[in-house]
């Protein structure tokens, strides 16, 4: 299980090295928003589950429309593991993310991305909320038309 789970977070979100660097006066701690979404998509890229867990409230939110397997509103890191990332991992096994560009506004960080898997070459935007130096919201705003068409069903 803890294999499937870190294939997940591996081919799940994958992203480029430089992505989320900060500008000059920006803070680095994990305080600063952007800082707190880099070191999740960070956590994500290597697979690392405690340092992604360590970086969501244990009540945030995560919310994914459609009608995907993934798709629905779930609660805390392990509902978001067994729920998300491991359908990803099955209906999309090449599935990455590569992030384009975060803006910043208050605590809110919007995050446009690429969607590669086999098949899907698409965007999405993504909406994170960081309270207190942890991400406590999280929508998705996927293709899903091109997610279905590239889904592998079983």
């Amino acid at each position: 299980m803890k294999n499937l789970l870190l294939l997940a977070f591996t081919l799940t979100f994958s992203m480029l090295a430089n992505a989320g660097h900060h500008a000059e006066g920006e803070t680095s701690g994990h305080a600063d928003p952007k800082a707190v979404v880099t070191a999740a998509y960070a956590a994500f890229g290597s697979g690392d589950i405690d340092a992604w867990t360590a970086l969501h409230a244990d009540d945030f939110k995560l919310t994914v429309f459609g009608q995907l397997p993934q798709s629905g509103v779930f609660i805390g890191p392990k509902a978001v593991i067994e729920n998300v990332f491991e359908k990803i991992a099955i209906h999309w096994p090449t599935f990455k993310i590569t992030p384009i560009s975060m803006t910043t506004v208050g605590n809110t960080v919007y995050a446009h991305g690429k969607l590669t898997a086999d098949g899907l070459d698409s965007e999405t935007m993504q909406v994170w909320v960081v309270e207190g130096g942890k991400v406590t919201a999280f929508t998705a705003f996927d293709d899903t038309d091109s997610m279905r068409q590239a889904m592998v069903t079983q």
